[in-house]
């Protein structure tokens, strides 16, 4: 049977909670705000992710690749802003004991009926990601699709530390996040119809939702190096990195519409992504980073 715990914040004293007001009241507001949101969508959620169009498919089938093809049966893998259970439900079927932590309750909800749909179970558990509600060397492979882009920046440490905290020695972090990089030169969101990065403003806005509202939550691109920082410090390894979308990014949906064309475009991506500075180069990014075993 699935699960479920409530949001595990820890507990500070008078000083330190003045201290943490001071330096994270930002951050505490803006996960109150993706916490409202996602509480908002969260029953129309797949409706709207991912796009229809052949460039979202050829996204999805790169994600989809990338994890199932480094999470193996029988491992512990923490699912970490798992959402609906999207790849919850995708690693629970390859045969992992899986456990997700979301902010929300109401996609933890979702994520839920999606397992028993498919006969599987897990752990889910509502909190944060800076301070998750796991023991110390838990999981095997912790993965996070998406989700990082809601951390406050005052928080991406923290969020890397506690990763590093519930790896086992040799277990890895496996992540997808938008590409700074190509914000450079792409600031329009390429595969978006109604969730829309707004690359200046630092927003996701959720357009034509059901109740005909408009929601914004904050949304933060990772470039390679920051990557590469933040794993360091926590003291990981990147030993992965896998850039989706090199090509796809840069082409209509109208010509990708073309067999032939996409054919060639998915053998050259599939060639290209792990390739540098290709791999850099991707609309954005998946990556594995490796805590050393002992």
């Amino acid at each position: 049977m699935t699960t479920y715990q409530p949001a595990n914040e820890p507990l500070l004293d008078g000083h330190s909670a003045t201290a943490a007001a001071n330096s994270l009241g930002g951050a505490q507001e803006q996960k109150q705000t993706v916490r409202s949101v996602y509480e908002k969508v969260a029953e129309e959620y797949d409706e709207r992710i991912p796009g229809s169009g052949p460039s979202d498919e050829m996204f999805t089938e790169a994600e989809r690749g990338f994890i199932l093809g480094k999470v193996h049966a029988d491992e512990d893998v923490l699912d970490m802003g798992c959402g609906t259970g999207r790849f919850t439900v995708l690693m629970a079927q390859a045969g992992a004991r899986v456990s997700g932590l979301d902010i929300s309750r109401a996609m933890l909800d979702q994520a839920h009926e999606k397992l028993a749909e498919h006969g599987h179970a897990a752990d889910l558990r509502e909190g944060d990601m800076a301070h998750l509600p796991f023991d110390d060397a838990s999981f095997d492979t912790v993965t996070s699709m998406l989700a990082l882009m809601h951390i406050p920046l005052e928080d991406r440490q923290a969020v890397f530390d506690e990763v590093y905290r519930v790896l086992r020695p040799g277990g890895r972090m496996l992540l997808g996040v938008k590409n700074t990089l190509i914000e450079q030169f792409f600031k329009a969101d390429r595969f978006a119809a109604v969730d829309i990065t707004d690359v200046p403003g630092k927003k996701l806005l959720f357009t034509q939702t059901r109740t005909g509202e408009e929601y914004t939550a904050p949304w933060y691109s990772f470039s390679p190096h920051e990557l590469n920082a933040l794993a360091a410090r926590a003291g990981l390894t990147v030993t992965h990195v896998r850039g989706n979308s090199p090509i796809a990014v840069w082409l209509a949906d109208e010509v990708l519409r073309d067999p032939s064309v996409a054919f060639a475009v998915r053998g050259l991506e599939q060639t290209l992504a792990d390739v540098p500075p290709f791999n850099h180069l991707g609309y954005h990014l998946l990556v594995e980073a490796v805590k050393p075993a002992r």
